[in-house]
């Protein structure tokens, strides 16, 4: 009798463990999915910045979850258009013409802009400021041809806009884009271009996306490739015909950037590069580097005898 119900007892043991073993593990499964979604939930968060962080970032920067500012202001102007690829590849190259230093024509108003040294290309505000404006620009019914006028920004009052303009073309050949740059006409001088695969940089509307920035794959490489065979060799002549110092370059690098480089050289060196022009002969002779120099009494003979003298100036 005992026996049956020590026996029964244990049974009724065994499955009382058994049901909280089972309750266990389904809250331990519901907890850990909580914990899972918690996460997804962070790592999207995480991917997708607010706008004051998103606005330092650029066009290379993007990704399937995160876009920078003046793109989202430039596409905003388009949300009750129907946009196919070519259009998304033409916004494209305006956003990498914005970040190399240049406006759309029509907006360029002079008060809206910091003007812009000739060794910089990129100025934040003047980006997110020029991207609240919509682009204008001039595009076939078939699409196959859009044109907009583009003008470099730049430090000199001087200078007319009409002087420093460049035509960007965009020309559709089947599964690609042609892009050409041409200068201003008083420039005389060719133009650039290149050829750019549209699915290669812009996916097919195909492929369910949600968002624009979602279809653009391999923005590094159309940065890349749009700054260093149009954008910045156009600059790079628009600076030349104003007589202006062309950065990259030893004769545009910053003021205090001098000094640095300056302390390791000696006095032959120094006088070999203040003969190169009048601008690096300023720079050695105004330096703190060769002041040290004519005032040490070591060296003060020989930098008297080869005084810095710009004899081989061209």
């Amino acid at each position: 009798m005992c026996t049956d119900c020590g026996t029964q007892r244990i049974g009724d043991k065994s499955i009382m463990e058994d049901n909280l073993s089972l309750n266990d593990t389904s809250k331990l499964k519901v907890i850990n999915h909580e914990v899972q979604s918690l996460q997804e939930q962070q790592r999207l968060t995480s991917l997708l910045p607010e706008n004051n962080k998103v606005q330092y970032l650029l066009l290379s920067d993007t990704t399937a979850n995160c876009a920078p500012l003046h793109l989202r202001n430039i596409l905003n102007h388009f949300n009750d258009s129907q946009l196919n690829q070519l259009d998304l590849l033409f916004i494209l190259i305006y956003t990498v013409a914005l970040e190399s230093g240049y406006m759309c024509e029509s907006d360029y108003i002079q008060t809206m802009v910091s003007p812009l040294p000739s060794i910089s290309s990129f100025h934040s505000k003047n980006v997110e400021r020029l991207s609240k404006l919509k682009p204008i620009f001039i595009v076939t019914p078939d699409k196959k041809k859009f044109i907009m006028k583009l003008s470099s920004v730049v430090d000199d009052k001087q200078v007319n806009a009409e002087q420093i303009y460049a035509l960007l073309t965009a020309t559709v050949c089947d599964e690609l884009m042609i892009v050409t740059l041409s200068p201003a006409n008083c420039l005389n001088s060719a133009g650039f271009s290149t050829v750019l695969p549209i699915s290669r940089y812009v996916l097919d509307e195909e492929n369910n996306v949600k968002l624009p920035f979602h279809r653009f794959c391999k923005m590094p490489e159309l940065t890349t490739i749009l700054r260093d065979k149009l954008f910045v060799p156009m600059r790079n002549k628009h600076l030349s015909w104003m007589q202006a110092n062309i950065y990259p370059s030893l004769d545009a690098m910053p003021v205090e950037l001098y000094e640095n480089l300056l302390q390791y050289l000696n006095k032959y060196e120094l006088n070999s590069l203040a003969k190169v022009n009048w601008n690096l002969f300023n720079v050695t002779v105004r330096s703190k580097h060769y002041e040290n120099l004519r005032k040490s009494h070591t060296h003060v003979r020989s930098v008297h005898r080869y005084s810095v003298f710009p004899i081989a100036y061209f």
